[in-house]
């Protein structure tokens, strides 16, 4: 796990904001542009806004502030999170769009108990603003390939202009996620957004029959999804055609005090490949500061996985 310094985080945040006010006042422009143009300032190492010598010289100032700092990755990723976060409570954008960093640490480690290669590749093909995918790819000691869609501009711009920060390749794909074409993936993440019944259909049954299309054999896909997933899967058909190909690996109930403002959420856990006559593992976390319980949760799961002959690398 990467050590975050949280006067290096703040102080990344902190030039992000100053130089995002600055350019505010000279442009008036929305906040996510300028983001953009901070970001695009900041990789370059230079001021590419077009501005007056007065005004690039006091922008330029703002950013030698970071110059010199060897920032980590979750340096540079929390801050960025915390700036587009404050992005949407400017802009009255609910935040449905971020995933908790404690899931994607978590998701993470769940990676490792089921893809034990090196070089693995995963797809989050509802990214939002990139935060579920980059977490996970902090915490993975993997060599990776990175895959995200969004069917919203700035929300694929978002996820780019904070990968790029960190200095990790995402190939982004701007488009409906039910009409995605990848295959091949050794994993498939995603935090599924609220979605009601309509009609005969509904929204997560569909997509997670078409990201099991995208997986390779022995792929993994996890999930965060509503409690009440499975309770509109009436006549088991949904259940009957994703356990085709798939099989239930585990199910991870959330803490409830995670979801204040939403339904509570729980982890699914499956795999391309089928298990025959092995109970998937079940487990409800406690909270992520009450560390004794946490604990106890993951040696259930690490059981779950050592009797089932998970860790063979």
């Amino acid at each position: 796990m990467q050590d975050v310094k949280i006067d290096n985080l703040e102080l990344f945040y902190d030039c992000v904001i100053e130089s995002n006010n600055y350019l505010y006042e000279i442009f008036r422009k929305p906040y996510f542009e300028l983001i953009e143009m901070t970001v695009q300032n900041i990789l370059a190492g230079e001021v590419l806004t077009d501005l007056d010598d007065e005004q690039a010289e006091k922008l330029q100032s703002i950013y030698d502030k970071i110059a010199d700092v060897d920032f980590t990755v979750e340096d540079v990723r929390k801050a960025m999170q915390s700036v587009i976060l404050r992005g949407f409570k400017e802009m009255r954008i609910p935040n449905g769009n971020t995933t908790p960093d404690t899931l994607g640490i978590f998701m993470a480690y769940l990676i490792t108990k089921l893809c034990p290669s090196k070089n693995i590749s995963i797809m989050d093909p509802l990214c939002g603003v990139g935060n579920l995918l980059l977490t996970i790819s902090n915490h993975l000691d993997k060599d990776l390939s990175l895959y995200a869609c969004d069917n919203d501009e700035w929300m694929t711009k978002l996820t780019a202009m904070t990968a790029d920060l960190l200095s990790t390749p995402v190939d982004i794909y701007l488009q409906n996620t039910l009409n995605l074409n990848v295959i091949n993936m050794d994993a498939v993440v995603f935090d599924m957004p609220h979605s009601e019944f309509d009609g005969n259909e509904y929204f997560p049954y569909k997509a997670m029959l078409h990201y099991a299309s995208m997986l390779k054999n022995d792929g993994a896909m996890i999930g965060i999804v509503e409690n009440d997933f499975f309770d509109y899967d009436k006549n088991q058909s949904f259940k009957t055609e994703l356990l085709k190909d798939m099989s239930i690996i585990g199910l991870v109930e959330l803490p409830d005090m995670m979801f204040k403002a939403t339904k509570p959420k729980l982890i699914v856990v499956l795999q391309k490949r089928k298990i025959e006559d092995k109970k998937c593992f079940m487990v409800k976390l406690p909270s992520f500061t009450d560390v004794k319980e946490f604990n106890s949760s993951l040696l259930e799961i690490e059981a779950w996985f050592e009797k089932n002959n998970y860790n063979k690398k």
